[in-house]
């Protein structure tokens, strides 16, 4: 008999997908274990896909952090997958097939559609990308294989346009051979090519000459004409039928340009001779794709933004108006995830965002009091529900020129991100013409991963005492560090938190308690006196060290309980158990005792401790059902000691279970996150000791079900025994002998006949 042998993916995967197995949101891994920790935390643990578009199996892949080697996805045993290519460059196609999608939509397409078509290979040998109305649909094609010429002109004739119809957009991938039929009888051909950098692949565009040079640029800088694609290497032949090639003074290459043969649609149009309409706005040139590359991250923000974007985009721009992304969008979009909740700024007003959004916004509100001139609305597509909030920042007098509308509009979209709390958010992103608004230098406090005040942080936090709260939770969600000026205005001005709503303080708590580092938040509220005013028992725990806290002080051992209780998290973020580990131990400084022989104890400090957290959780308006849950998990969280003390029984094993009722699991948890020892041995011997616990829980519930937890005697039985009429004497009874049950467990008529006439006697004393 042969056996199966499950055996480890040494292959180091370095792309995959995000979507599942027919996802094609394309996901490079960086080296660095840094960044691959942050894309973890970023998109989570199984957000990672072997894709069918990579020629992979479709399963989950392991995300491996390394830190001397480069980090890599793996396959999860058993490997059955039989991908071929796993490099840098093997999700190339779906990176330029993304980042072509997002352009032409950027270009004022509808209706783009993208195929990834296989044929000889075990990815995509092209990328058929089809774009434009009903009628006049055109074709972008890439060609991602080297291909015989044969092949080629069979491909040609296949993607031919009918007659009337625009022609084909030939390009070529990083991996194909170019056909020296195109490059002589056009004179150009257009390429592309990935390249590693800041953390993902980004796609740039070539165009090649005959003599094999190739001029690089970004698709930001190319435009989408009637005669195809444009880059700011190419222009207009004087004929107006044909791109040729430009010479560094802007004259026409000597390659032969052959006139292309005018179709009957032209003729009907009578633009025969006419230059190609293009999709840029009035006020734009051809010379205004010439100007300074844009930054590759900002052009992969705008590439990466969701097709909801475009849509919005493309209803403004028809109505004559501007949208720009502003706010904490534009650091998500930086980040690679520009997320369901977008924020733009447009220079219409209320009532014309209102007409420009109906029949396409789905419940659309407008802001009158808490945030007037803002318009929120909500749009539901196939990749999920989107929440949209606009901003009206109306244009000037259109009497004024051009140039003083845009200074206006420049000031009032620059006072709006001075407002913003943070530089990192207080960034803007045009749509249409991708450029990035940073007065404040937001992007580079975004790379050096620090908190800074768009103003002066007294000014800030004086007109907005939560300002300081806030830095906590941006800290505790993102792992940024405010600057030593904003550090230093939060210590001297830490008591006026004390003015803040109760309301707004619970709010921004739970926020902090439920991010990806709470310790990181909780130690900043500490470090600034913050929670001197909001949450004074924490910092009571600096220092109070001792019996089984030996190594480190209260204080440190409560933040990593923490941290060890959200890593036994399986179902997402616990806030009763996040907050019971937490206040387990706010009991200690209270109860704090110290021996002849100088042995501190904390004798009876869970007991202190739940009613401590029960004292904090009202004063800050938490739900009764979450307190009553945290006060009995910190009340039972020293239960599971007496077991190591001495052997438990069953009955004793039983009454843990049903003190902790539906708590049980949130218990088994902060138990096991509770021992923080840095000696392995003790820790091991706990480990081994809860486990024996839980495997004689689950006997013990296995056994109990199938004895139903119903007394030995009957109601019948027990009234003829004690001679007594049903009423309320029955009932104690009946509750007696089925706690005698759950003590005991089962017993014959007999024994339970003499065990409820002692108990009878006993009454009668």
């Amino acid at each position: 008999m042969a056996w199966a042998v499950t055996e480890e993916d040494n292959r180091k995967v370095q792309t995959a997908v995000l979507g599942g197995s027919q996802g094609h949101q394309p996901v490079f891994l960086p080296f660095e274990k840094e960044d691959a920790q942050r894309l973890r935390q970023l998109r989570g643990a199984d957000a990672f896909t072997c894709g069918v578009l990579l020629g992979g199996c479709g399963q989950v892949l392991t995300l491996r952090a390394c830190g001397d080697r480069k980090s890599h996805f793996a396959h999860r045993p058993p490997v059955r997958c039989r991908r071929t290519a796993v490099g840098e460059n093997s999700a190339d196609h779906l990176y330029i097939g993304e980042t072509l999608v997002h352009w032409l939509r950027g270009q004022g397409q509808r209706n783009v559609t993208v195929a990834y078509v296989q044929q000889t290979h075990a990815r995509s040998d092209s990328i058929e990308i089809r774009f434009g109305p009903k009628g006049r649909r055109r074709l972008l094609h890439v060609q991602m294989v080297r291909r015989s010429f044969s092949d080629w002109k069979d491909d040609s004739r296949r993607l031919e346009a009918a007659p009337g119809k625009s022609p084909m957009i030939r390009t070529y991938g990083p991996e194909s051979e170019l056909s020296p039929y195109e490059v002589q009888a056009v004179g150009y051909a257009l390429r592309f090519r990935c390249e590693t950098r800041d953390g993902t692949r980004v796609v740039s565009i070539g165009t090649q000459s005959p003599d094999h040079t190739v001029q690089w640029t970004i698709l930001e800088r190319c435009r989408l004409s009637d005669l195809g694609l444009v880059t700011p290497s190419l222009e207009v032949a004087p004929e107006g039928d044909v791109l040729r090639l430009k010479t560094a003074e802007g004259a026409a290459t000597s390659a032969p340009q052959p006139r292309r043969q005018a179709t009957e649609q032209d003729k009907v149009r009578g633009r025969e001779k006419q230059p190609p309409a293009t999709d840029s706005p009035p006020h734009e040139t051809a010379g205004a794709a010439l100007q300074e590359p844009v930054d590759p991250r900002v052009a992969a923000a705008r590439a990466g933004l969701p097709t909801v974007v475009d849509d919005l985009l493309h209803r403004f721009t028809a109505a004559g108006f501007g949208l720009t992304l502003v706010g904490a969008s534009v650091r998500q979009a930086l980040e690679g995830s520009a997320g369901h909740e977008l924020d733009f700024v447009t220079d219409a007003d209320v009532q014309q965002i209102r007409q420009i959004t109906h029949g396409w916004g789905d419940e659309v509100r407008v802001h009158r009091e808490d945030t007037p001139g803002v318009v929120s609305l909500r749009k539901q597509l196939d990749t999920g529900s989107y929440n949209l909030r606009i901003t009206a920042c109306p244009a000037p007098s259109r009497d004024r020129s051009p140039r003083s509308r845009r200074a206006v509009h420049e000031k009032a979209l620059e006072a709006y991100l001075r407002r913003r709390d943070f530089t990192i958010d207080a960034m803007a992103l045009g749509l249409s013409h991708v450029t990035l608004t940073d007065p404040f230098g937001g992007l580079r406090d975004l790379e050096r991963r620090v908190l800074r005040t768009p103003r002066a942080p007294t000014a800030s936090i004086v007109n907005d005492l939560p300002l300081m709260l806030r830095v906590v939770r941006y800290a505790a969600r993102l792992g940024f560090e405010p600057v030593s000026e904003l550090r230093g205005a939060m210590l001297t001005m830490a008591r006026r938190v004390s003015g803040v709503p109760v309301e707004r303080v619970r709010e921004e708590l739970t926020a902090i308690m439920l991010a990806t580092r709470p310790s990181t938040g909780l130690r900043l509220l500490v470090d600034m006196g913050l929670a001197e005013q909001v949450l004074p028992e924490l910092p009571a725990l600096r220092f109070e060290s001792a019996g089984h806290h030996r190594h480190k002080d209260i204080y440190e051992h409560t933040l990593k309980v923490l941290d060890q209780v959200i890593a036994l998290e399986t179902e997402g973020p616990d806030l009763t158990l996040r907050w019971a580990a937490l206040l387990h131990d706010i009991g200690t400084p209270r109860t704090r005792r110290t021996g002849r022989n100088g042995q501190v104890s904390f004798h009876h400090h869970e007991v202190v401790g739940a009613k401590m957290a029960r004292k904090r959780l009202r004063a800050l308006g938490y739900p009764q059902q979450l307190i009553a849950d945290v006060v009995r998990l910190v009340e039972l969280h020293l239960r599971f000691h007496g077991y190591l003390d001495e052997k438990w029984t069953d009955p004793a094993v039983r009454r843990y279970v049903r003190d902790a009722g539906p708590l049980l699991d949130r218990l088994h948890r902060l138990t096991r996150a509770d021992c923080t020892t840095r000696d392995r041995r003790k820790a091991h011997a706990l480990a081994r000791a809860y486990d024996s616990l839980e495997e004689r829980i689950q006997c013990l519930a296995v056994e109990d079900e199938r004895q139903a937890a119903r007394p030995d005697l009957n109601g019948y039985q027990i009234m003829e025994i004690l001679d007594i009429r049903p009423g309320a004497e029955l009932g104690r009874a009946y509750e007696y002998l089925r706690d005698l049950r759950i003590e005991k467990g089962p017993m014959n008529f007999e024994t339970a006949r003499d065990a409820l006439l002692g108990w009878r006697a006993r009454r009668d004393r």
